[in-house]
């Protein structure tokens, strides 16, 4: 479906809808929210949750922490990239509101890593920024290098490593200013940093945790974002490229938890309120689990089994709700290990019944 999204004509549409892709994205397990139309940044936020409309303070505003947005809790984009999901019906909403919006990917809780090459046209800067914290080969000429693609191509020969820029082996999207997106796939998204300041490299910015990349078929006011090459597919992310990153200081040593997609609690008139939240305890404690994840998620589920067993929550929206808590985690969701632990652990909790107010 994606390669549709490609253009013989640079910056003409691509034929997939925005919300195609948005749903293709998801299907991969990539967060997506979605980008004002024809540009790169979120739409504006709701009014309850924009500080300030036309530089003026917003009488409407109500002051909260994005992590307890109330909006994105009841499946609005407010704050972009924080309410990044994997819900095919809130893609639906989303996009529905507005054909024309583009799609942003948030990085971290997709486990991706996407090095951004820049193709800026500026003066290169001393040598010592090049490649900050190596040495550059003697006899080079800083002039020569003019862009993110060539400082990637010179840490390559410097690292004796294929040149990644040539023919990529990963998903790779051409910008519209002739720049490149590689994306990685990493273990944990969590563990990685962003950065825009050339720590790698002039011109190599990092899109990981909170920030996001544009997604191909994406058409903004400079043109489309097209897919380049035949490989659809994120690499992993190559371990000598891997220990530069974290010799540039952008591998964090405690992983940041991720959000979780959004939740369809049961909405249920008897224990409503103690449902919801224990159902959100398991959930978010098997997304946010680092080791022994199928022993949270076995513990978990028997937990959940225990409310399915009282008739409080539907077996099928459980199961398919901590499917989606293990894939925050890095399971992947079709794994039979994982589909088992899930299964025999809801039986084994159903048999055992929890009673409201009484103890777990």
């Amino acid at each position: 479906m994606l390669a549709r999204t490609e253009s013989p004509h640079p910056g003409g549409p691509g034929r997939a809808s925005p919300r195609d892709i948005a749903r293709w994205c998801a299907g991969r397990g990539w967060y997506v929210h979605p980008l004002a139309p024809g540009l790169k940044i979120p739409p504006a936020n709701c009014v309850r949750c924009r500080e300030t409309i036309d530089k003026q303070p917003n009488p409407h505003y109500i002051q909260h922490k994005v992590e307890e947005c109330r909006c994105i809790e009841a499946g609005r984009h407010c704050h972009g990239v924080r309410a990044a999901t994997t819900d095919l019906a809130l893609i639906d909403q989303w996009w529905s509101e507005n054909p024309e919006y583009g799609i942003g990917v948030a990085a971290g809780p997709s486990n991706l890593l996407i090095l951004d090459l820049d193709m800026h046209r500026s003066t290169p800067p001393e040598a010592e920024k090049i490649l900050p914290g190596l040495d550059l080969p003697d006899g080079l000429d800083p002039a020569t290098i003019s862009s993110g693609l060539a400082v990637l191509d010179l840490l390559c020969s410097l690292r004796r490593a294929p040149r990644l820029t040539e023919s990529p082996e990963t998903f790779s999207i051409r910008t519209p200013s002739g720049g490149l997106h590689l994306w990685y796939a990493v273990e944990d998204g969590s563990q990685w940093s962003m950065d825009g300041r050339g720590r790698l490299g002039w011109q190599v910015d990092v899109r990981a945790d909170r920030s996001y990349a544009v997604a191909p078929g994406t058409c903004t006011r400079d043109g489309i974002y097209v897919p380049e090459g035949p490989c659809r597919t994120p690499a992993p992310l190559p371990r000598w490229l891997a220990n530069d990153l974290a010799r540039a200081g952008l591998k964090r040593r405690t992983p940041l938890r991720r959000p979780l997609a959004r939740l369809n609690l049961p909405d249920l008139a008897a224990g409503r309120g103690y449902v919801a939240t224990a159902v959100r305890e398991e959930l978010e404690a098997v997304a946010a689990c680092r080791s022994g994840r199928n022993d949270q998620l076995n513990q978990s589920a028997f937990s959940l089994g225990q409310l399915v067993g009282a008739g409080l929550v539907d077996r099928d929206d459980v199961h398919q709700a901590l499917t989606e808590a293990a894939q925050s985690a890095g399971i992947d969701p079709h794994e039979a290990k994982a589909q088992s632990t899930i299964r025999r652990a809801l039986e084994a909790g159903s048999r055992v019944p929890r009673r409201i107010g009484a103890p777990t």
